[in-house]
């Protein structure tokens, strides 16, 4: 995994940038995606994921998104296991509609902030 920053400042300025409070971070090897200091999205590997509940996951995977997973080593390092975070990548479609990717980054907002209430 490694940071594309010629992709993330095309996701922050020109596809992001038309929405107040939207800011972003370095993590792990991409960059976390915020609105108003609640984590909405991730950038990583030339993609670009919200933040997903199973009902929205299910939806955006049939307009073609994916949801971000990666593997990780086993303890006696021969074996692996896949991890799937809830994050689903935004298709190009969405990435160019800028209602579309604003009502999806609000989306994301309700979702981050519905499970720091229930922390």
């Amino acid at each position: 995994m490694s940071r594309n920053e010629g992709f993330t400042e095309y996701i922050i300025e020109d596809v992001l940038g038309h929405i107040n409070g939207i800011s972003r971070k370095a993590l792990f090897s991409g960059h976390g995606v915020y609105l108003d200091g609640v984590i909405v999205g991730i950038i990583i590997d030339g993609a670009f994921y919200l933040k997903a509940n199973p009902k929205m996951m299910e939806r955006y995977m049939q307009e073609g998104g994916e949801p971000f997973k990666y593997e990780r080593e086993g303890k006696d390092n021969k074996s692996s296991k896949t991890i799937i975070m809830p994050y689903i990548s935004v298709p190009i479609e969405i990435l160019e509609d800028r209602e579309a990717i604003k009502e999806r980054v609000y989306e994301s907002f309700d979702i981050s902030n519905k499970n720091k209430k229930s922390l």
